[in-house]
């Protein structure tokens, strides 16, 4: 009889974990946003993700249709000490396909990271990040393209 309640507990154990691991695994119930995108455009420079200040930079936003959200640039790694500064227009509205487009024109060489705050109602949002950090150098707009400098 020991053999089999020792049994049992390790089939209880295994499955808690492994129902444990599913539901960490799960997305969030609110998270609707599948993708944030930059372009890098007609860019070139020293990098093979050359970006400049001075230059602009589609940026594509999928989530639900007609879902609102507000694009932030993130200046800085550290999110607790960054510069964050809002896009023109601060929001946009995802369009039948679910896509919400704007455009990023950065000001400042460094570290930048684009957020993205999904407007779930009246004061709540999800946060999203794109998880590595784009380096800008010094940009010289050369109209349809942009020369990046170091």
């Amino acid at each position: 009889m020991r053999k089999s309640n020792r049994a049992a507990a390790a089939t209880v154990a295994t499955l808690s974990a492994l129902a444990a691991a599913i539901a960490f695994a799960a997305p969030q119930a609110g998270a609707t946003v599948t993708s944030i995108r930059v372009e890098q455009g007609q860019s070139f420079g020293s990098s093979a993700d050359a970006r400049g200040t001075g230059c602009s930079y589609p940026i594509t936003v999928n989530t639900e249709p007609g879902r609102e959200v507000i694009v932030l640039d993130q200046i800085g790694d550290d999110p607790k000490n960054a510069d964050y500064k809002q896009f023109q227009p601060n929001s946009v509205v995802a369009d039948a396909s679910g896509t919400a487009r704007t455009t990023w024109t950065p000001t400042q060489k460094g570290p930048h990271k684009i957020v993205v705050l999904e407007l779930l109602n009246d004061d709540d949002f999800d946060v999203y990040t794109l998880r590595n950090p784009m380096n800008v150098g010094t940009g010289v707009n050369l109209g349809p393209a942009c020369a990046v400098l170091p």
